[in-house]
């Protein structure tokens, strides 16, 4: 196994691309807009540019293609993609794990959103188009598969440009199979995102089961990222699409595995007794071995009191 920050996707010319369960839109960086901010989400205005409004369009008639229904915009979707682009570029990162430890579903719901879905990421210093982004998703099986998921209502759409950052350009789309009742920029470029009336009241249908993540590597599902641990703790997490085996990490700091360092196989659930009573901060890294080589998501807890 290759410790490295970068196990992820890589394509020719500066590529790379990323899918997970999770689980806005903005023009070039530097662009002034309005702010617009829930819990850890403050974000430009959320309005489409030309792109992601052409990437809109080429998703929508892929789907199309394939019998599948069609996505409408969700504002709560475009916040959450709009924070993760910029975040990327502005920390100089690649990952689902955001730089405030979160999760795609956990930053999902801190924008408004529902957690029940996906995203992808790409980033390269020539994505600069939709026909480009939306390429190397259709070429990559597990991207592929988030544009194709037959229970994916709504989308986020978000590219960012900084020339400072190591990969220039950045795209996020993210995916909720549940319509959260708004909507954004879908019907031109530029559109500016607005809230959709509430709907008449309607009988509340019986809940139906979470769907199973899209991801091509092993997400975390509980304990949530950044809660207290206690002395016992059991980790469960959704196995990856294109996972074969898994390695879980715990270490002092981020990507070490002074605590624990073990080979699950094909397990999905692992139970630590007799963690110390310290209160710090511990890092999970949990590795699938995929296709490509091993490839990891990172997650942060803190030890009980």
């Amino acid at each position: 196994m290759t410790a490295t920050t970068r196990t992820h996707l890589r394509l020719t010319r500066w590529a790379i691309a990323l899918a997970a369960t999770a689980a806005l839109m903005v023009g070039l960086a530097g662009t002034a807009r309005p702010a617009a901010a829930l819990s850890n989400c403050s974000v430009s205005d959320t309005t489409f540019d030309s792109e992601e409004q052409q990437f809109l369009q080429l998703i929508n008639q892929y789907r199309a293609q394939n019998g599948l229904s069609t996505l409408s915009v969700s504002t709560n979707l475009n916040r959450s993609a709009t924070w993760m682009a910029r975040d990327l570029a502005v920390n100089n990162y690649f990952s689902h794990t955001d730089s405030l430890g979160r999760s795609p579903g956990t930053r999902i719901v801190d924008c408004g959103g529902q957690p029940q879905g996906g995203e992808n990421l790409a980033a390269g210093t020539i994505k600069d188009t939709a026909a480009e982004a939306f390429e190397m998703w259709r070429k990559s099986p597990g991207h592929n598969t988030n544009m194709l998921y037959a229970s994916y209502k709504q989308i986020g759409i978000a590219r960012l440009y900084d020339a400072g950052s190591t990969y220039s350009w950045y795209w996020v789309t993210e995916f909720s199979t549940t319509s959260d009742g708004t909507s954004a920029g879908g019907s031109g470029g530029g559109a500016t995102a607005t809230a959709t009336a509430s709907p008449s009241p309607s009988p509340t249908p019986a809940p139906q089961p979470p769907v199973a993540p899209v991801s091509p590597i092993a997400v975390m599902t509980s304990p949530a990222a950044g809660s207290t641990l206690g002395v016992s703790a059991t980790f469960t997490w959704a196995s990856g699409s294109d996972a074969s085996a898994y390695y879980f990490h715990m270490g002092t700091s981020r990507g070490r595995n002074n605590m624990a360092s073990i080979s699950m196989g094909t397990g999905t659930t692992l139970t630590l007794n007799g963690l110390p009573k310290t209160g710090r901060t511990v890092y999970v890294r949990l590795w699938s071995l995929t296709s490509s080589g091993w490839q990891y998501n990172d997650y942060t807890y803190r030890l009980p009191q």
